[in-house]
């Protein structure tokens, strides 16, 4: 059995001793363990192999062999490591050198051989630790800059290992990765793996580049990159090349999510609201006390104004600062809204605090209404306090806190509530909860989680985000304010606007986001991941593989359609097949998603089957979808479209029924009586049920098919190939052919097939977005009767071709860059059509998934988007 190996830096608990001599798991702290932790506990084929925090030196060996079986009985596999290793392993190199270069601040990098080599020397103690654990078949899953010389030392001992890394971190640009001594040596150790991931396609493209540059490695068109022979052992450094198969690597863009129920339920607890309630009472949004006090600051400033008022002060007639600030306060000071600007970080260099506190201070000086008005609750949780540059961080961000409440605070209110400390995550959803506007504005991150998570504590709720345009969330959450963090003047502006956007603008900008939060969460981002991995390790289904950048295109051009048309086949595509026909009966998972997006506006959603009227109408006859069954003998378009349903396929119809739910059904055009040829084929299928055992015939209005899944398959495929010579013998007589399905022989007239049953519809309908799916020959057809596209991902490139053949840059990097462009185009008259393959086997479609779980993800994500370009809509109505 397959299982899936996790490796970390950390294991995702800890072991704490009571004070009864017991131990105790706690989980750790951080979004690794947030992000895949659930998915963890959830599959028991799982393990998860990590450092322990635990210094081997300060235990005796029965204490280390005590933690090590606690450990293991949760599944995990603790890896030891003593002060010096990590000094020099993560403080040293990951953190000193890999932290700052990958963030694009190469001025805080430290550059000591030292470090590196026990880098190397601690990527081989976990290499050391997975080998124990590996099986034949299993999957490794490796995570971080902290092991990226693992893959290649995996590899080197498992040649046939499922390998994958992700990088929670972004990945910088060529000119920044070229300064890094061993940054070769990296390289090769991540190309161990078959798949590696990223938050973003800006860094696939600068990793893609990075491999041309130092490696002078080639990216093929489907964007692997070929490597002839296995690559060299990063931690020996020898450049022996084996005798291993020529290999693949992947680069794909992941975007990371969070558990949004998990946000939003939180949220919602006692103790996230009282944390929640008393900053609005600290701030004055529940309470009058200090509206109260407020007021009376501002009556004596006013007073302070009067001629023989002296009591102020006896420099009364001066500008004093008091007096400037008080006199923000004066009669219409009860207009202005209480708001609360909230932050979530860790005190580091890359989180831009300062930038965000002078910017703050801006605001208050530009826009003075806010002062006395607006509260900032700072959390800025201290790490790495050893480190000089954080206790100079830390020195300059107190100093900038300081600085503005000394200068703007008032006698009933700071400006600034700064909190240096760690909360657990009830009271960090208090203050989500508590903030009229987030301020994210990171100098560089690879995703940041803090804007979804308050996104998810503010579900169907008003609130702003303001966000760094230098984070991966950028390119998710695009109805946030969006800014250049660098820019204090540009963030001063947003955050004005932010505070002063309506609460019905703001639900609507923030609904729409949350719509697709809800469905790109954690656990999603964890089985996409692995299920591209097992993709892309298999050649069979490798070829054509339908990239994370391609699916985003065609998400965005659903999104952006007038109207759409899916055509869908049924076993194999939206439910596994099964060893009987019966037993793929839909549960109401599928029901209930075939439902919404047949329920869609502007969209024709048709299942089209080789299966029979009645089953047809069974199962989804009361969804709003339109049915093809039994190839195409019979039609019944989506109910909701009334008597004008098809007019364009009319004239390719006789004979109508009506089932009684209402729902109408029309049989193809000039079929033959099947009595005529029925009796003999029958007699042929039966001969084969006789000889092979378990096989049986399924009789259907207009076709007979033959089933052998359950059969001795040795025994079945000898029948078929003798059932299909007589059948060939016998069809041509009666204008008959055969079909070969998966484990299916079924004959039926030449008319009949699925292209000509969809041929009215895809190219007789005003659609500009059309999709098809299907997973056997009998889908081939369908295929070929989309028209083309009106653009191609296949076909940018041109000009990086160009410029790779004269070495600037890797030409799938640009091809990438410039596919990017293509989903902000919305050109007038423009057709977005799309062919998918599902499963193995050569085909005519255009792009492959795997397995009908990746289809029913797809089907997702266009669920989701629809729901949110309605909201959108509506909204904006």
């Amino acid at each position: 059995m397959s299982r899936l190996i996790i490796v970390s830096n950390r294991l995702p608990m800890s072991l704490q001793r009571q004070e009864d001599g017991g131990i105790a798991a706690v989980q750790s702290i951080g979004g690794l363990a947030t992000a895949i932790g659930p998915y963890f506990k959830s599959h028991r084929d799982c393990f998860w192999v990590g450092w322990s925090g635990v210094d081997p030196a300060k235990y005796e060996q029965r204490d280390i062999d005590r933690m090590t079986e606690e450990y293991r009985s949760r599944r995990c596999e603790p890896v030891y490591l003593t002060e010096d290793e990590i000094n020099g392993y993560y403080a040293g190199y990951s953190n000193d050198t890999i932290w700052p270069l990958f963030h694009d601040f190469a001025h805080e990098a430290k550059f000591e051989p030292a470090t590196w080599k026990v880098y190397q020397a601690v990527n081989e103690r976990f290499a050391e630790a997975v080998s124990t654990l590996v099986h034949p078949g299993d999957t490794v899953w490796v995570q971080d800059y902290h092991l990226m010389l693992l893959p290649a030392l995996l590899r080197s001992r498992f040649p046939d290992l499922r390998i994958g890394w992700f990088l929670h971190i972004p990945f910088p640009s060529p000119e920044i990765f070229r300064q890094l001594p061993n940054g070769a040596d990296l390289l090769r150790g991540l190309l161990g793996a078959d798949l590696v991931g990223f938050h973003t396609i800006d860094f696939c493209i600068n990793f893609m580049s990075v491999v041309r540059l130092l490696l002078d490695l080639d990216i093929k068109p489907d964007g692997r990159i070929a490597l002839t022979d296995e690559p060299s052992d990063p931690a020996t450094g020898s450049d022996r090349p084996s005798s291993r198969h020529k290999r693949y690597v992947t680069v794909e863009a992941f975007p990371i999510g969070i558990d949004y129920n998990l946000y939003r339920r939180t949220a919602r607890s006692s103790l996230a609201q009282a944390m929640q309630h008393g900053i609005e009472a600290a701030s004055g949004k529940r309470t009058r006390r200090i509206k109260t006090s407020l007021t009376a600051e501002s009556q004596a400033a006013t007073e302070a104004q009067v001629a023989d008022s002296n009591w102020w002060s006896h420099h009364a007639h001066q500008e004093l600062p008091e007096l400037a600030l008080a006199r923000n306060l004066g009669p219409d000071a009860d207009k202005v809204p209480r708001k609360v600007v909230v932050s979530v970080d860790r005190l580091d260099y890359t989180k831009g605090l300062p930038e965000r506190l002078r910017a703050f201070e801006l605001m208050l000086e530009r826009y003075p209404k806010w002062v006395g008005h607006v509260t900032y609750y700072l959390l800025a949780t201290p790490t790495r306090e050893n480190v000089e540059t954080y206790r100079n961080l830390k020195q300059t961000v107190d100093r900038l806190v300081g600085k503005v409440n000394g200068k703007y605070s008032l006698l009933s209110w700071t400006p600034i509530h700064y909190i240096t400390r760690s909360l657990p995550i009830k009271p960090v959803c208090g203050i989500y909860a508590a903030g009229d506007v987030a301020l994210v504005t990171p100098l560089r991150d690879g995703m940041n989680l803090v804007a979804k998570e308050y996104l998810a504590c503010h579900d169907d709720r008003d609130g702003a985000l303001v966000l760094s345009d230098m984070c991966g969330a950028a390119r998710e959450l695009t109805d946030s304010f969006v800014v250049n963090p660098y820019d204090i003047d540009a963030v001063c502006e947003a955050l004005n606007k932010a505070l002063e956007i309506s609460p019905d603008e703001a639900r609507r900008r923030n609904r729409t986001m949350q719509t697709r939060l809800k469905y790109r969460t954690a656990d999603l981002w964890c089985v996409e991941f692995l299920s591209t991995l097992r993709q892309v390790s298999d050649p069979g289904t490798a070829d054509r593989r339908l990239e994370s950048l391609q699916r985003d295109v065609l998400v965005n051009r659903w999104g952006k359609a007038r109207r759409r048309l899916v055509l869908c086949d049924y076993d194999g595509t939206l439910t596994p097949l099964v060893r009987t026909p019966d037993r793929a009966k839909p549960k109401r998972p599928l029901l209930d998603l075939l439902r919404r997006i047949g329920s869609t506006a502007n969209t024709d959603f048709y299942v089209v089957s080789g299966r029979d009227r009645a089953t047809m109408e069974e199962w989804f006859g009361l969804l709003p979808v339109g049915l093809i069954a039994e190839h195409g003998v019979w039609r019944s378009d989506p109910p909701q479209h009334g008597d004008d349903a098809g007019d364009e396929a009319d004239a390719a119809v006789s004979g109508t029924i009506v089932d009684p739910s209402g729902r109408v059904w029309r049989r193809a055009a000039n079929l033959p009586d099947p009595k005529v040829w029925r009796p003999i084929i029958e007699e042929l299928m039966d001969q084969a049920v006789e000889r092979v055992p378990k096989s049986f015939v399924e009789h259907k209005s207009s076709t007979l098919a033959w089933h052998y899944r359950l059969c001795d398959q040795r025994l079945a495929n000898k029948e078929r190939e003798e059932l299909l010579h007589r059948l060939h013998e016998v069809c041509g007589k009666y204008g008959l052919m055969t079909m070969e399905n998966s484990k299916v022989v079924e004959v039926c007239h030449v008319s009949i097939s699925k292209g000509l049953a969809v041929v009215p519809l895809a190219q007789g309908g005003s659609y500009d977005f059309i999709l098809a799916a299907g997973d056997d020959t009998t889908d081939e057809t369908m295929f070929s009767a989309i028209p083309p596209s009106s653009f191609d991902l296949d076909g940018l490139g041109t000009q990086a071709s160009k410029r790779h053949r004269s070495g600037d840059v890797s030409s799938r990097a640009a091809e990438m860059s410039e596919a990017r462009d293509v989903e902000d185009q919305s050109d007038e008259g423009a057709v977005s059509t799309w062919t998918l393959k599902i499963g193995q086997g050569a085909t005519k479609a255009r792009s492959r998934l795997a397995d009908s779980a990746e289809m029913i993800r797809l089907l997702g994500y266009l669920d989701s988007e629809s729901q949110a370009v309605a909201i959108h809509d509506s909204d904006e109505h």
